[in-house]
């Protein structure tokens, strides 16, 4: 309906200069609503923007630390764009309006982001380190399904995931977010249109408010991930939207009644000169004024997100989500957000995101720091993310929603083969073939099998740290504590230990659990036992946990599973006896605090050399070209650095009062002949894995130890 202006009367009407300005500024607005462009520029300009502060936090996070904001703007220009694609399908029907809005956001997301997480796989497993290899099959499942952003352990929260870069799929949490959000959105737009135009504003800011109150009343870590907590700033793009068409449809109806306005302009009445100007009048301040105002947001906005000290989240996290929202209601046509460079990048910004964060990944597990390479990652983000959009984007959106369609399936069970490519080979390879090993190794198999054996024990090495048979405290962590469940025997036994403690734990079960009516095993992620490791704070509060449990428990029989760190330390400077050596009083003092609440033995794992690690990987290919296994040996084992350990624990049993006993493996790796430890059998199986433990061949060449062991109990 064309909006009218009022009759004259003697107090209601501006001066014939009011109307003057108002029927100017007006026509000139007009004129350039005519010539806007197919899209809104600015748009993207602020996209770019986001993308930027993004980009800037995870590769220069100490210059730029308030660039994680750039995220929350994705989410409001989100919010926006769902906006018009439900508010242009309004007329059709429920069902349809759902099925169209679907089929246009999978159009546009899904293609590139199946396609990255394939590439991903690919590079993962050509290029990074195979210790970084199980993590991420887990987290591209996670990807794939769209929940990178369930609630996350302590291991897994975002930001340290951040500083250690493992995870190549972390930034996949904002995808997850939205995507979850596009569950919701159809309906809580739908429910808008039940009521009447004029509260519909009001509703979405109700709904928003208590999305807003969820947000800072939960714990943060969960907050940052969850969906409905997220809900107020994608609601803040979507009223951005509406309120931005009531501007619009208000020009649009004074541009098609130019003669009321110039009859207006006949109707002058000095004496009402300074009263109110007419409704028109507002409309033509605000857009007078618009521009200035979208100035100061745009700054405001890049100063907060590229402030070089961190600021307080819940102060700048709505103040950067409002300010997004007036700045995108503000600033169309904003010559700065609407230069062609900017614009551009916007037009990039989805591809970016996508692939910046696996090469930042790879740089920060392989280049030590490099900040030439770092640098390099940079540009080679943008790079690909260039040929990506220019390639790959611009065509498949040019294609049939039933081409886009076959595209997303087959990218699926492309992405799907790759994440599960282990366990596809592993079944392959198990037709036939009777497996009653922990290793799997056969007689048959040769150095080729080897070769793809090691590599599959250090991928799934974290993964073989669960025993079946351990109802664990925390189902998603082999670290910890966990009891073991099918015992008839008649001793109470525990395990303690570092992460070499769940890595015994299976053929411990197997072997011991029959002499058992309990098992509790403790394991402590590079903690040792008898020493606070390192004198960290995890490991001192370990040291404590590790005393308490077994002060509580007081099994008959107590076994310490761990690979020597701190006490393999060389005496402490002017120390020459135990007497004087801190690090050997304070695992005496332990020690003997076990051994109070033990009722019969303590059997302590003596200490050996360690690996250089890299080299398992090398071990099949080196026996295939006929390299001299002492070779081998030189360059695989560390021999030195485990002594000072060894003579700990010996002195230890001394001081134990006839409780404590050393398991040694050096009679099952020295090899007497070449006078060298050898990790390895004759055909290139490695016994260790590459994060330094047994591998299933290694628990299997000392199996018989513990079967020895424990018939003696």
């Amino acid at each position: 309906m064309p909006l009218t202006i009022p009759a004259a009367e003697d107090n209601g009407f501006k001066a014939a200069k009011c109307q003057k300005s108002t029927f100017l500024v007006i026509t000139c607005e007009m004129n350039q609503i005519k010539q806007k462009p197919s899209k809104r520029l600015d748009l993207q300009g602020i996209r770019a923007l986001a993308i930027i502060v993004v980009l800037g936090f995870h590769f220069y996070p100490e210059y730029c630390p308030n660039g994680y904001l750039g995220v929350d703007q994705f989410f409001v220009l989100s919010g926006f764009l769902m906006c018009m694609l439900l508010k242009r399908a309004e007329n059709q029907s429920p069902c349809q309006l759902v099925s169209l809005f679907y089929s246009k956001r999978f159009k546009r997301i899904l293609p590139l982001y199946l396609l990255v997480i394939f590439l991903s796989m690919i590079c993962l497993y050509s290029f990074f380190p195979d210790t970084a290899i199980e993590t991420n099959q887990e987290s591209a499942i996670h990807a794939l399904l769209f929940v990178s952003n369930r609630q996350k352990t302590v291991a897994e929260d975002y930001f340290q995931m951040l500083s250690i870069a493992v995870d190549i799929f972390t930034h996949t949490w904002s995808l997850s977010v939205e995507i979850q959000f596009y569950f919701l959105v159809p309906f809580i737009f739908l429910l808008a249109t039940k009521i009447p135009g004029r509260l519909q504003l009001g509703y979405y800011g109700i709904v928003g408010f208590i999305s807003f109150v969820h947000f800072y009343t939960i714990p943060s870590t969960v907050a940052f991930n969850s969906v409905f907590a997220r809900i107020w700033q994608f609601l803040i793009g979507m009223v951005v939207y509406l309120l931005g068409l009531s501007i619009s449809e208000s020009q649009y109806r004074l541009l098609n009644n130019p003669e009321k306005l110039e009859s207006k302009q006949l109707l002058e009445d000095e004496e009402n000169e300074e009263t109110d100007c007419c409704p028109e009048e507002y409309l033509a301040n605000f857009l007078k004024y618009s521009q200035p105002v979208a100035f100061v947001s745009l700054i405001s906005l890049i100063c907060i997100a590229m402030f070089p000290m961190t600021l307080p989240t819940s102060v700048v996290r709505p103040l950067v989500t409002i300010g997004t929202g007036v700045l995108m209601l503000l600033s169309e046509d904003n010559w700065i957000l609407s230069n062609k460079l900017l614009t551009y990048i916007g037009d990039i910004s989805y591809s970016l995101y996508l692939i910046h964060w696996p090469i930042y990944a790879y740089w920060k597990l392989t280049c030590e720091g490099n900040q030439a390479l770092l640098i390099l990652a940079l540009i080679s983000s943008l790079i690909l993310a260039l040929i990506t959009f220019e390639t790959f984007e611009k065509w498949y959106l040019k294609l049939s929603s039933t081409n886009i369609g076959v595209l997303v399936v087959v990218l699926f069970f492309l992405s799907v083969v790759v994440i599960k490519k282990d366990e596809v080979t592993d079944f392959i390879d198990s037709i036939g073939k009777n497996k009653s090993s922990l290793d799997g190794v056969t007689d048959d198999m040769t150095a080729v099998d080897a070769e793809r054996l090691n590599y599959r024990w250090s991928v799934n090495d974290n993964r073989n740290l669960f025993d079946p048979s351990c109802v664990y405290e925390n189902p998603e962590s082999a670290l910890g504590w966990c009891r073991h469940t099918g015992l008839s025997g008649k001793f109470k036994m525990a395990t303690i230990g570092n992460s070499w403690n769940a890595n015994h734990a299976k053929m411990f079960y197997q072997e011991c659990g029959y002499k058992a009516k309990s098992i509790m095993q403790g394991s402590s992620t590079g903690c040792e036992p008898l020493y606070p490791t390192g004198q960290i704070e995890m490991c001192r509060e370990n040291f404590t946990d590790f005393e308490v449990h077994i002060r509580n428990e007081k099994p008959d029989y107590a076994f310490m599973f761990t690979r020597f760190m701190s006490i393999g330390a060389s005496w402490p400077r002017n120390v020459t006896s135990f007497e004087q050596d801190s690090i050997y009083q304070t695992m005496k003092a332990q020690m003997l605090k076990f051994i109070e609440n033990i009722k019969y033995k303590l059997y302590i794992l003596d200490a050996i050399p360690r690996i250089n690690r890299r080299t398992v990987n090398q071990i099949a290919q080196l026996i295939k070209n006929g390299t001299d296994p002492v070779a081998i040996d030189k360059i695989m084992v560390r021999p030195h650095g485990h002594e000072m350990a060894r003579k700990r624990h010996a002195q230890l049993v001394k001081d134990c009062e006839g409780k404590c006993e050393l398991v040694d493996y050096v009679p099952e790796f020295y090899n007497n002949a070449t006078k060298t430890f050898r990790y390895f059998d004759e055909k290139g199986f490695s016994y260790f894995t590459t994060p330094e433990h047994l591998s299933p061949h290694g628990i299997e060449h000392i199996r018989h130890v513990w079967t020895d062991i424990c018939k003696k109990l």
